[in-house]
C-alpha cells in the first residue's frame, strides 16, 4: 500500500481503478474526503434539507460502493459520482412525494420560508415541465455546474450532442415562461 501522502496526488480515476482492485478502505475514504462537501452542497440544493441531504449523500457512497466494479475508467469519476447523488437524491424525493400523497397532504411548505426557496420550488415546478432527458441535461449543466465535456459521458453521447440538447431543452423552457411570464431574461 503506498503512503497515505501519495495518494493525495493521485486523480479520482487512478483512486477508483485502485479501489475496484483491491477494495482498500483508506482509497474509498480519499474519494470519499474529496467529494463530500461538493457533494453535499448539490444534495442540500435537491432536498433542502441538511439532514435529508446527509442521507442521500452516505446513500450515494453506498451505491458508489455497490457498483464500483462497473466504474469505467476512461470516463471522469466526478462525472459518475454526480450521476449516482442525483439520482439518489430524485429516488428521495420521489419518495417523499409519494409518502405525502399517501398520507393526502401537500409536501412541507411554510409562509416564512425564504424567497429564495420558493424560487427553487417554481424552478423544480416548471423542470418538471420538461422530459426527463432534457431535464438531466439541464440539471447537469445548471445545476451541478458541469462541463460538456463531463455531462456527455454521463448521458451517453458526444459533446455537441449534449450541448445541442441543453440548448433545446432551454429553448423549450423558456417557450413555457413565455406564457406565464413567470420569469424575465
Amino acid at each position: 500500500m503506498p503512503e497515505r501522502e501519495n495518494i493525495h496526488r493521485i486523480t479520482d480515476e487512478a483512486l477508483m481503478q485502485r479501489y475496484q482492485a483491491t477494495l482498500d478502505a483508506d482509497v474509498f475514504e480519499q474519494l470519499v474526503e474529496r467529494y463530500w462537501a461538493r457533494g453535499f452542497a448539490v444534495a442540500t440544493r435537491h432536498l433542502k434539507d441538511r439532514h435529508a441531504a446527509e442521507d442521500a449523500l452516505q446513500e450515494a457512497f453506498m451505491r458508489l460502493l455497490r457498483s464500483a466494479e462497473r466504474y469505467d475508467s476512461a470516463q471522469p469519476f466526478a462525472t459518475w459520482f454526480h450521476v449516482i447523488l442525483r439520482n439518489t437524491c430524485l429516488d428521495m424525493l420521489r419518495q417523499r412525494q409519494s409518502a405525502c400523497r399517501l398520507s393526502n397532504r401537500e409536501p412541507e411548505t411554510s409562509p416564512s420560508q425564504p424567497a429564495e426557496v420558493n424560487k427553487d420550488r417554481e424552478v423544480e415546478v416548471l423542470l418538471g415541465r420538461l422530459s426527463s432527458a432534457d431535464r438531466d441535461v439541464l440539471m447537469l449543466r445548471i445545476v451541478h455546474n458541469m462541463p460538456f465535456s463531463e455531462i456527455a459521458p454521463a448521458l451517453g453521447c458526444s459533446e455537441e450532442a449534449a450541448r445541442k440538447r441543453a440548448q433545446r431543452a432551454l429553448r423549450r423552457l423558456r417557450k413555457d415562461l413565455e406564457p406565464a411570464k413567470l420569469l424575465t431574461v
